[in-house]
């Protein structure tokens, strides 16, 4: 003869069998009424299934003296809680347990085997370049992670535009001469290297780490050489559309556009004196409106 499995098994956990186990006498009374309301509870498919003295009397064939006293005594270790409902009578079940928290009781769930938490492994997630400055300059795992998490949670409010390699090397020098720092401080730096170009920024942090300071100061706008051009075009070869950064690359000057970039010698104002135009003034880049004038004086002429 085939064994049949088990379904809708009643699991009764240990602490609740150890409670009963303290009423000596009254255990068997406690475990049978509580089982029978289990039961109920399965099939009317709720923690609170409808069941009366009445209906327990007849279910369990007790005397209702038996069954309002066992029922006291369940109420008072609070194991169950009576809730009327107009001239209803409901059992809420305080420890009933899921389905798949039967399975892992049982050793496996319906369809799919039991998996532990520590079997399931996590992929490593890939460090940024940020990271991985942070570690070479042997900072603590503990506080890279507090340092991550502090800048995600600015960024997530507010979004800053800077070089995170300038910013990670005012990191590193203040974990190296023990300056204390909290959020209010990244977020105060962030906001200062917000949208300046990366010249500008690496000039202020590295005037700040030699002279031992515990806070960089970027020139102000007003008097910056370079922030004056951000946003602005070239007419070169090519048109060189809006520009979003000037960076320093073997003494020469890096300028990045939002279509491409351009490396020279010539400095900001040179180079915007000569090929720069504005595309809000101008429908015409300024090389483009010198040949035409030259071919309409030509035209002219003949």
């Amino acid at each position: 003869m085939q064994e049949q499995p088990i379904e809708n098994a009643i699991i009764i956990h240990p602490h609740l069998l150890q409670k009963f186990m303290k009423h000596k006498k009254e255990f068997a009374n406690l475990l049978a009424l509580y089982s029978f309301y289990i039961y109920h509870a399965q099939l009317q498919k709720t923690n609170r299934p409808l069941a009366t003295d009445e209906f327990t009397r007849r279910g369990m064939n007790w005397a209702s003296d038996r069954v309002k006293k066992t029922k006291k005594l369940l109420k008072e270790m609070k194991v169950i809680e009576v809730v009327q409902k107009r001239q209803y009578y409901y059992i809420h079940l305080f420890f009933i347990y899921t389905k798949r928290k039967i399975g892992d009781i049982l050793g496996q769930i319906i369809g799919k085997p039991t998996v532990k938490k520590e079997e399931i492994k996590e992929e490593p997630k890939e460090k940024t370049s940020f990271e991985k400055k942070l570690i070479e300059a042997k900072i603590k795992p503990k506080k890279i992670a507090f340092i991550r998490e502090e800048i995600l949670a600015i960024q997530k409010k507010e979004k800053y535009q800077f070089n995170a390699d300038i910013f990670v090397k005012w990191i590193i020098y203040c974990e190296n001469n023990a300056i204390r720092y909290s959020r209010n401080n990244l977020k105060h730096w962030m906001c200062k290297l917000h949208k300046r170009t990366t010249i500008e920024q690496d000039e202020a942090v590295v005037k700040a780490l030699y002279s031992k300071w515990k806070d960089f100061y970027p020139t102000p706008l007003k008097e910056s050489k370079y922030h004056f051009f951000l946003g602005q075009n070239l007419m070169l070869e090519k048109d060189c559309d809006t520009l979003t950064d000037i960076r320093l690359k073997d003494k020469k000057f890096e300028y990045i556009f939002t279509n491409r970039r351009i490396v020279t010698s010539a400095t900001p104002k040179v180079l915007f004196e000569k090929y720069g135009y504005d595309k809000k003034e101008m429908k015409k880049a300024p090389i483009v409106a010198s040949v035409l004038s030259k071919i309409i004086g030509s035209v002219k002429r003949l």
